[in-house]
Formats: C-alpha cells, structure tokens, sequence
C-alpha cells in the first residue's frame, strides 16, 4: 500500500512539473530592415518584450531570429511588434508613421549609416 501511494505522489509530482514547462519556439521573420541602426532598434524592441527570450537581425539576408514563449506572446503578435517599429515582417506591412519616423539610413538603403 505504501508503495502504491509513494507511486501515485511521484506521478503528481512529475505531472506537476510537465505543465509547469513552458513551450519555447523560435520563428525567423523576413524584415526590411537595412542598417546597424535597425538592427539595433529592432533587437532592443523585441529582446524586451515580455515572452521573448532572444531576438537577433542578421543584416545580410535582413531576417530575425526569435526566441520565444508561446505561452506569453505568438508570432502575430511579434510580427505587429516589428512593423509598429517600422518595418515589414513577413506579410505584415510596416506602419507608415513608424516608418516616416525612421532616421534617413534606415528608411534609404543607398543613405549612409553610423553603425554596421
């Protein structure tokens, strides 16, 4: 009997502690984004947004790689994050005032830009 019930705790513990486990994915979204300084907004942005655990820009082929906590944010919700900073993200359209808001180097790939 003892046994049987010792069994059964350790069941519910291990139950316990699989729901506690947090679904992680990670997603890699196509951005117009052009320069240091957009890869620097952008990873700023998202890297502190509750629910994301790592964003990261590689400026060659303008894709981001997101880390996150599907149970705190989805990736709609991450897609619409990029374009209120000003950029496209996949099919979602950058928001034109984010956009217009943008420094010259990040709204022009042929403009000079402080940081690459």
């Amino acid at each position: 009997m003892k046994k049987v019930l010792g069994l059964l705790m350790i069941m519910f513990v291990f139950q316990g502690m699989a729901q506690k486990t947090k679904k992680v994915e990670v997603i890699e979204i196509q951005t117009s984004a052009i320069c240091g300084e957009c890869k620097e907004r952008l990873e700023d942005k998202l890297n502190f947004t509750k629910g994301i655990i790592f964003a990261d820009l590689n400026l060659d082929n303008k894709v981001v790689t997101v880390k996150y906590k599907t149970k705190k944010i989805n990736a709609t919700e991450i897609k619409t994050i990029i374009s209120k900073v000003g950029y496209h993200a996949d099919d979602v359209k950058r928001d034109k005032k984010s956009f217009d808001e943008l420094p010259g180097c990040c709204r022009d790939e042929n403009a000079t830009c402080t940081k690459k």
